[in-house]
């Protein structure tokens, strides 16, 4: 639809943005439902968990709860970019309206003449000055309609994806339509190009344009660094749900089936062939391999299809700071990944990227222990201890291949680490090496899509996650601005000043009785101790707690720990205020 000079000067907005607030204030109701269901059965005690619902029955509500929220989280999100869409409308549409009204309050009524219709003639009588004149009126008003026109179609095709009030041809079109768009991108990205040239190319697209790509390639934006926050968002739900519905429908029914004819013929003495051939040595028998291979087939798709559905569980609703999650990225290749922000890094004053260390997989992601929580009760204490009226976003980021087996308390030998005894993977700082890279790619992705002053972003490591977040810190190019360390066997460096960050920014806790925690000595498995004396840097509280090492080393977002107060006020850029170990 064009808008025309008549309907432009005369438009009221008021009631476009009162059904903004409506869709505004619709999902915040939704999201605010989805919070109370999802307490429902958040824990073990709570009314329907299973210290309180046990058995099928209590199973079967937990599932239908589940599904609830889903929709609910799915329908408040959707409501959300409605609102967002009809306020940058309106937005648009006033400014049209004061261009507009500016022109019509220049115009010299002696040299040109201005129609009910938005026309503008000369007056030629004095001369051809006034053409000249009169072109460049016209050209502003056009403007004016044109700047109007674009934010009634974007605002159309908001609502048509969001709100779903397109029909398929119109999808079909809006996708088709960004075609010759998605191709270049993917010429930037096969490239190499930068996110802040991706980002750059990006905002030079029409909003529709931009639409129709997420519409018709959202594989292509979902994990492109240098993509707004919002828009990669949308784009991994919607692979999400696509890669959780590929799965077959049957699929528990179909892994129950085989294990009952396995076990059946285990009863009846069928899982081994005793045939001459075998010398009268019990083999397993060919149908029963052949079963079991399928049962561990698709005891692998059910496993997958659980982690993927149980991120899809964890990002539904809002954080209980009452922020946005943000599904940044997921990978089930090996054992998987995730990447999740509370709150949104675009506009957050603070930005803290929490990276976990060994054993973290997408199956325990959003488990208790599990990365997202520990995230969550970072973005908590930030907004407990942090600065009034600034926002600080954490993301969980396991975007690496993390070590996913280790042996400190066998590797440790008196006074040294026998690396022989350490699992590979944890001695080795390849993993950490490559994660580094990818991590700086990222922060370097936040900040081009960040909106005002720059935020500041802090880089937290727990174990070998620490190892990591150090190899990032050591790239002059790096996008943090400071490092944290928890229980982390050294940073890849023997002094706080070798890395970019400058050692006032490098801060490590380890508590007493940590399982990795290196007794006197500066020499660690991946560098100097970094809260020993002679590294360098800040060392921050923290508390023992748990009954051995390894729940000390697990313990450090438990609740009342004196990590997580100082953790915080890193991350608020108020360390000035943290106390030294001790006092």
């Amino acid at each position: 639809m064009t808008i025309t000079y008549n309907l432009l000067l005369e438009a009221d907005f008021t009631a476009l943005e009162a059904t903004g607030e409506s869709w505004r204030n619709l999902y915040q109701v939704l999201d605010d439902q989805a919070a109370i269901l999802v307490e429902l059965k958040s824990k073990d005690d709570a009314p329907f968990g299973i210290d309180n619902w046990d058995g099928q029955s209590g199973e079967a509500a937990r599932e239908r709860v589940r599904d609830v929220v889903l929709a609910l989280d799915e329908r408040s999100a959707a409501a959300r970019r409605v609102s967002v869409a009809i306020a940058d409308a309106a937005e648009e549409f006033k400014g049209a309206q004061a261009d507009l009204n500016d022109v019509i309050s220049e115009i010299g009524s002696e040299r040109v003449a201005l129609t009910d219709t938005g026309s503008v003639i000369p007056d030629t009588s004095t001369g051809t000055d006034n053409i000249y004149y009169a072109e460049g009126i016209q050209s502003r008003i056009t403007a004016a309609l044109e700047r109007a026109t674009d934010a009634n179609e974007v605002l159309k095709a908001a609502v048509g994806m969001w709100a779903e009030t397109f029909s398929e041809s119109e999808r079909l079109a809006l996708a088709h339509d960004a075609e010759d768009e998605a191709g270049e991108l993917q010429e930037l990205i096969d490239s190499g190009a930068s996110p802040e040239a991706i980002n750059e190319w990006w905002n030079n697209l029409s909003e529709t344009e931009q639409l129709g790509i997420l519409e018709g390639n959202p594989a292509l934006i979902a994990g492109v660094d240098g993509i707004p926050t919002d828009t990669r968002d949308a784009a991994n739900r919607d692979l999400l749900d696509t890669a959780i519905n590929r799965f077959s429908p049957s699929l528990d029914s179909d892994i129950a089936e085989l294990e009952a004819q396995l076990a059946e013929m285990e009863a009846n003495g069928e899982q081994y062939d005793y045939n001459e051939g075998n010398l009268g040595i019990p083999h397993q028998s060919a149908e029963y391999a052949e079963l079991a291979t399928q049962l561990a087939e698709l005891q692998e798709q059910r496993d997958e299809r659980d982690a993927l559905a149980n991120l899809q569980e964890a990002v539904s609703g809002s954080a209980p700071t009452g922020q946005d999650h943000y599904l940044l990225g997921f990978d089930t290749k090996d054992d998987g990944g995730a990447i999740v922000s509370i709150g949104n890094p675009d506009t957050a004053t603070n930005t803290g990227i929490f990276v976990p260390g060994t054993f973290s997989a997408l199956d325990n992601f959003g488990g208790n222990g599990g990365a997202l929580e520990r995230a969550t009760a970072m973005a908590s204490d930030a907004q407990d201890y942090g600065v009034p009226g600034e926002e600080t976003a954490v993301i969980a980021w396991l975007d690496y291949d993390s070590p996913q087996s280790a042996s400190p308390l066998e590797a440790f030998k008196g006074d040294t680490w026998d690396l022989s005894k350490l699992a590979p993977e944890a001695g080795d700082g390849a993993a950490a090496e490559e994660g580094a890279q990818t991590l700086n790619h990222f922060i370097n992705g936040l900040d081009a899509t960040h909106e005002g002053e720059p935020s500041n972003t802090t880089i937290a490591g727990h174990s070998y996650g620490g190892l990591l977040v150090g190899e990032a810190a050591q790239d002059p190019n790096t996008g943090a601005d400071q490092v944290i360390g928890v229980a982390a066997p050294g940073f890849g460096v023997d002094r706080a000043s070798e890395l970019a960050v400058g050692e006032d920014n490098v801060w490590a806790t380890m508590a007493e009785g940590d399982a990795i925690a290196f007794p006197a000595g500066e020499s660690m498995i991946h560098g100097n101790d970094p809260t020993g004396e002679n590294f360098g840097g800040n060392v921050f509280n923290s508390t023992a707690s748990g009954a051995d090492g390894g729940e000390i080393h697990g313990g450090y977002w438990d609740e009342g720990n004196a990590a997580r107060k100082d953790m915080a006020l890193i991350l608020t850029g108020q360390s000035e205020f943290i106390k030294p170990p001790g006092e």
